[in-house]
């Protein structure tokens, strides 16, 4: 039966509640029947008095009324002594429970720190015994569970840093990307301790991965751009192929930079070392480079400026020459004949630097005595004659009768090609 008060389940035969100490529905009966005892007892007690009176030296009334008080007092006593012993009991399985929760709480506690530093089977044996003590609670289910599946990634970590080990780096590419891919979602802290190996592993795996790219690239794009790669890693293996990579920059900048220097590329080369101290700043040897390219091009573009002043004075030359000397005189010889004429013939060379036509020449005739007796005009042939080639004129003066003449070419007329 139930107490109409508390509502706590009480024996069948209890008169007062282990609860609250309320009289029971059942127990009123067992009231009423101490109240009617208690009645008798009284009426009793009030013949027993008229029956003293009667008679004074009778002894066995007054023994009757002595076992109906003690009689009284343990219906009493019954009840209370019964309700102290069923609260006793409560109380008892109470600090039972108790001890119990307690237990199962601190195994939890120890587990969940356990798991946390790593140590996920010490973990899961403090979870058992906690689940042994209490079976039906499910937050160690729960717990137990994520420390399987973290123990579980714990192993295939290790798994595929043993694969880096050995070189296997698409072995431990593929199960990394699975462990990183079950990893999505959890934010939990026993979490925590996997994805500092997972971002350890995976930064060693790319660092192993470009190390391996790295002797066959030969080129600076292909060297920038693993390089950038690079910049996203962290940790002092990152850091040493970083250092690796720029290296390898400045050896081929260097490399190619002389080459262009040899060639008098300046300024190819010069772009070259500016290039080079983007990545490796206040790096001597390219510093050192770079200012030997910028000295050998102010000293070339010096060598440079004079030889184009020079080249401008000897074109200036040459286009005078071309314009006012194009036809130089080799040789002239004159005959005279019995008739007083002078033939003559003249060897020409065109001294200009291109190449020239349509050349004719006027000539005078003087005598001995620096007198003119004669003078004339004559078109040279061939009509077309490069820088170097020779031409020739012939002429007829007529009239002249004297010796020993000397012909002189005055002028000369020619068009440059």
């Amino acid at each position: 039966m139930y107490c109409h008060h508390c509502e706590k389940k009480q024996t069948d035969d209890a008169i007062y509640c282990s609860q609250c100490g309320r009289l029971l529905a059942d127990g009123e009966e067992a009231a009423a029947t101490v109240s009617d005892e208690r009645s008798m007892v009284l009426m009793e007690r009030a013949a027993s008095e008229e029956t003293d009176l009667v008679s004074q030296h009778s002894s066995k009334p007054k023994t009757t009324r002595r076992r109906r008080v003690k009689g009284s007092i343990w219906a009493w006593l019954m009840p209370i002594i019964f309700a102290l012993v069923t609260a006793g009991s409560v109380f008892s399985y109470y600090i039972y429970e108790s001890e119990i929760n307690d237990r199962v709480i601190k195994l939890h506690v120890e587990a969940k720190a356990e798991a946390l530093a790593g140590k996920y089977e010490k973990a899961q044996k403090l979870l058992q015994e906690a689940s042994d003590a209490r079976p039906g609670y499910g937050a160690l289910q729960k717990d137990a569970e994520i420390i399987a599946l973290v123990a579980e990634l714990a192993q295939s970590i290790t798994a595929a840093g043993k694969q880096l080990e050995e070189q296997k780096l698409e072995e431990a590419e593929q199960m990394l990307d699975r462990i990183s891919g079950e990893l999505k979602g959890h934010k939990e802290p026993i979490y925590v301790r996997i994805k500092h190996q997972l971002d350890d592993y995976t930064v060693k795996l790319g660092v192993m991965k470009l190390t391996e790219e790295l002797a066959d690239l030969n080129t600076i794009d292909e060297l920038e751009s693993k390089l950038n790669v690079a910049n996203q890693l962290d940790g002092e293996e990152a850091l040493a192929l970083k250092e690796q990579i720029v290296a390898k920059i400045v050896d081929i900048s260097y490399k190619e930079a002389e080459a262009l220097l040899k060639k008098k590329n300046y300024s190819d080369a010069l772009a070259l070392t500016d290039r080079a101290l983007v990545f490796a700043k206040d790096n001597e040897r390219i510093m050192t480079l770079a200012k030997k390219i910028a000295e050998a091009q102010t000293d070339y573009e010096k060598r440079e400026q004079r030889r184009l002043e020079q080249a401008m004075q000897q074109a200036a030359a040459e286009d005078l020459k071309n314009q006012t000397a194009a036809v130089e005189v080799v040789k002239i010889e004159s005959t005279l004949d019995e008739f007083g004429d002078l033939s003559i013939v003249g060897e020409l060379k065109n001294a200009a630097t291109r190449p020239i036509y349509s050349i004719s020449v006027q000539f005078i005739v003087y005598d001995a005595d620096g007198k003119e007796v004669g003078k004339g005009t004559a078109e040279a042939t061939p009509d077309y004659v490069d820088p170097g080639q020779k031409i020739t004129f012939t002429s007829t003066v007529y009239g002249v009768y004297v010796e020993n003449t000397t012909v002189v070419v005055d002028h000369a007329i020619w068009y440059l090609d």
